[in-house]
């Protein structure tokens, strides 16, 4: 065997050694992207259907109109953790004469960060109306298609039903507000916005409430790319940062706002 071939068997080696490396990277990263993959696939092909309100949405409008109990519901929206799909559901507030309790009605059951979240929401609502609740207990309940109830992303539509119950007022139906409530007042950034806003549109919300700076969306988009190397085929898969605007994506079936503060939802929410 002269040089000339050694030298052109060498370099053969030496490419499928680099191809065989480069393909167990790519086996790598495609593990690692499956579950954002199925989340772009999901983001770029679901288009939401309309139907109708889920039963638990009923509860919610007696609920607003029984004001002799002093009782006041608001809607939330949240993300199943097994699912990633957004879930509609209703918080009720209920005041009572007592001593400044605040109860939590633990069916389905809820998570001790969420029950964290709750107190903190009664104390805004309470600071922002200006009410002494020191001779009131309040009791706080949800129903939602689900039997785990986790995270502080209802923390804000705690605050406004509780404002409204506090203030003898009624939250609108066709609304519902997603995000948490900080200690100042601000409503914080949440997870999983565009299956919570596919949820409500869904359900036929007509006005979404996010935190301020989650109304624009990013996603990665999912590029392909042939290669041809010393005459072998390769593709090549990256991704692409894209952005989504709520309200554009939304069109005319649900308007989307971001909010800053408590007192921004309640302009929109509370009647």
């Amino acid at each position: 065997m002269d040089r000339k071939n050694t030298v052109i068997i060498v370099l053969t080696l030496l490419l499928i050694l680099s191809v065989s490396t480069s393909y167990l990277l790519y086996q790598h990263q495609q593990l690692q992207l499956e579950a954002q993959r199925a989340l772009i696939e999901h983001l770029l092909e679901l288009q939401p259907a309309k139907t109708e309100p889920p039963q638990i949405v009923e509860p919610f409008v007696r609920a607003n109109q029984t004001r002799a109990d002093s009782r006041t519901s608001a809607n939330i929206v949240a993300v199943a953790s097994d699912t990633r799909q957004g879930l509609m559901g209703t918080v009720t507030v209920e005041l009572k004469e007592g001593t400044g309790n605040v109860l939590v009605n633990t069916d389905p059951f809820v998570e001790p960060d969420t029950q964290y979240s709750i107190r903190e929401a009664v104390e805004a609502a309470a600071a922002f109306s200006q009410v002494n609740i020191t001779d009131k207990d309040i009791l706080i309940s949800f129903a939602i298609n689900g039997t785990v109830i986790g995270g502080p992303s209802a923390g804000a539509a705690t605050t406004i039903a509780t404002i409204a119950a506090l203030e003898g007022k009624s939250v609108r139906l066709d609304g519902v507000l997603t995000g948490t409530i900080e200690e100042d007042g601000s409503i914080g950034q949440v997870g999983g916005v565009f299956d919570k806003a596919v949820a409500a549109e869904k359900h036929n919300i007509s006005l979404l409430l996010v935190p301020y700076g989650q109304k624009t969306i990013v996603y990665y988009e999912q590029q392909v790319e042939e290669q041809q190397i010393f005459g072998f085929s390769f593709s090549r898969v990256y991704y692409t940062p894209r952005e989504i605007d709520l309200d554009e994506y939304m069109g005319d079936s649900m308007e989307v706002q971001e909010v800053a503060s408590i007192g921004e939802a309640v302009s929109y929410m509370v009647l």
